[in-house]
């Protein structure tokens, strides 16, 4: 089982890539719900951080406690089951053991992170009585924190082996049919991205970026979910924030493509065989073209800064911000 995602920046058209690719009779598709436990706050690259870069006596075992309130909200409730819809119980059963194997001592106890946590009522609750009675019995007490567990973790090199293991035992209890590649959408970020190989035996990536006015339309005139700013010159600084990895991005290419989303539809053909050569897909398994992504209809995703009434100065500053982040739609035309 090899495993295939796409990583973008909100937005940018990685779906057409999913569906795509979901095209093809060898790819178990997950659909397009986000898997981004690898990659977000109090994920495995903090994980990572916190047990084998910078292993800390304190930091690592708080790190474990993240990741496993990580899983209990992932692990949904009676309103949304999140990872059950895809996991089922293994992804609980299966994140236990993982981070089991990664605790080298479980112990009673805790420290200022966990207290702070509870929020300031806590905090004045514990400070007042640890202080009444230390004055009366000469020692400290645990009123707010009872039960409160403490992790040691020391895992080095292990780390990865069992990270790795981890992710195939997943994705491998959903690829009940036995494909040869399951497609997870946004395992990993568009920036640092060689970094979070090291969590996978077998991963391929597809970044994914677009055209920045096309971005700010549908932010502003579509989306407006406040994700992305809309106003024409935070935009700009925050579009040139999130992409200035790529000035010093250095990928593997047997590992990252990065396209445009608008190839997929200008240059369909040449997009097509690139993405079908780089996951390793033979086009004898491409047996359902352009029923799931079909460029003919996707063109109307294109150029939305002309359809969505955008003020022409809005357009104009981001035309001149960022220059070479423009796609050229002059003579563009579906291919395919």
């Amino acid at each position: 089982m090899k495993l295939l995602t796409c990583a973008s920046y909100h937005g940018t058209g990685s779906s057409a890539v999913t569906d795509f690719l979901n095209e093809c009779d060898n790819v178990h598709d997950m659909g397009d719900y986000e898997f981004r436990f690898v990659q977000d706050p109090d994920g495995i690259c903090d994980l990572e951080y916190n047990l084998v870069i910078n292993n800390h006596r304190l930091n690592s075992g708080y790190a474990i406690k993240r990741y496993k309130k990580l899983v209990e909200f992932l692990n949904g409730n009676f309103i949304s089951k999140r990872y059950r819809n895809f996991f089922g119980d293994k992804w609980k059963e299966l994140s236990d053991k993982y981070l089991d194997d990664l605790t080298d001592a479980e112990y009673d106890g805790y420290w200022h992170y966990d207290l702070m946590e509870k929020g300031n009522v806590a905090w004045f609750i514990d400070r007042v009585a640890n202080k009444l009675h230390y004055k009366l019995f000469g020692s400290g007490v645990n009123v707010v924190l009872r039960g409160c567990k403490g992790y040691a973790s020391f895992p080095e090199a292990a780390f990865y082996e069992k990270t790795r293991r981890y992710i195939d035992e997943l994705f491998d209890c959903v690829n009940t049919d036995g494909k040869e590649f399951v497609m997870a959408d946004q395992l990993v970020p568009p920036s640092n991205t060689m970094h979070y190989m090291r969590f996978f035996n077998d991963l391929k990536v597809v970044c994914v970026e677009r055209d920045p006015r096309d971005l700010y339309a549908l932010g502003k005139a579509v989306w407006k979910d406040g994700v992305i700013p809309t106003d024409v010159e935070n935009f700009c600084k925050w579009y040139k924030a999130t992409r200035a990895h790529k000035q010093y991005e250095n990928d593997d290419p047997s590992k990252v493509l990065r396209i445009r989303f608008e190839d997929m539809i200008f240059k369909y053909r040449a997009t097509k065989d690139s993405i079908l050569a780089f996951c390793g897909i033979g086009e004898e398994h491409h047996i359902r073209p352009l029923t799931l992504f079909d460029p003919r209809i996707s063109v109307r995703n294109t150029q939305a800064y002309k359809s969505k009434k955008i003020d022409a100065k809005d357009i104009a500053y981001i035309e001149k911000e960022l220059e070479s982040e423009l796609y050229d739609f002059d003579d563009a035309e579906v291919n395919i």
